[in-house]
């Protein structure tokens, strides 16, 4: 079977079945094997202020059945046309006892943006915290995954979170390092800073439970 067809039957799939329910997205750009909590909904905006307001923003929501659709645009210097892009990730399975997540996506489904029907594998596994360590951490998150395209092969991560609510994230993603780190403003608004291959951004993360 040709790319096309792969994509446009897994596109049905995603939209049509499953039942699996997890968390979480992105680690920057890369994927976390885990989807958005079900029903939720995420709005995502990074900003560099030091490459003429260069930007990028997200808007994600999760099925009830825990499949995440996401409609991304990235504004990019040099580049004169805003680029459009939509994307699924299904998940596959839930990090449950000894049996990490994973799951399968597609970026730029239908070519409009810059990720050209990018397929991916995401794998992750949430880190068991010793008595010690949960006095300090929430939540400490690792994924792994290859993908095709822009992907470029292989990718990894972490995404943790202190108890104090502040989110650290770290990735190797096309071969090389980014990283994020997120202070809680107000319920469901969250301040960020990135870091994309040196470059710095700016940004905003509002998520809502229904």
């Amino acid at each position: 079977m040709t790319k096309r067809l792969l994509i446009t039957l897994f596109a049905l799939t995603a939209l049509l079945t499953g039942s699996v329910r997890a968390k979480a997205d992105r680690i920057v750009l890369a994927p976390l094997a885990l989807t958005l909590p079900a029903n939720d909904i995420k709005l995502d905006t990074m900003i560099s202020p030091y490459r003429r307001n260069e930007n990028f923003s997200w808007v994600q929501i999760s099925t009830p059945q825990g499949i995440e659709l996401e409609y991304n645009r990235w504004d990019l210097l040099g580049d004169r046309r805003l680029r459009d892009s939509f994307n699924i990730q299904y998940p596959l399975f839930s990090d449950f006892g000894s049996i990490p997540a994973i799951s399968i996506g597609v970026r730029d489904l239908l070519g409009t943006g810059i990720e050209k029907q990018s397929l991916y594998l995401s794998v992750g596994k949430s880190i068991f915290l010793s008595d010690k360590q949960i006095n300090l951490w929430k939540e400490i998150k690792i994924s792994a995954g290859a993908g095709t395209g822009r992907f470029e092969g292989v990718f990894l991560g972490v995404a943790a979170r202190l108890n104090c609510g502040v989110s650290l994230n770290a990735e190797l993603y096309r071969y090389r390092p980014d990283y994020s780190v997120g202070v809680p403003l107000l319920r469901h608004l969250e301040a960020k800073a990135h870091s994309l291959n040196g470059q710095i951004y700016y940004g905003l993360t509002f998520q809502l439970s229904r």
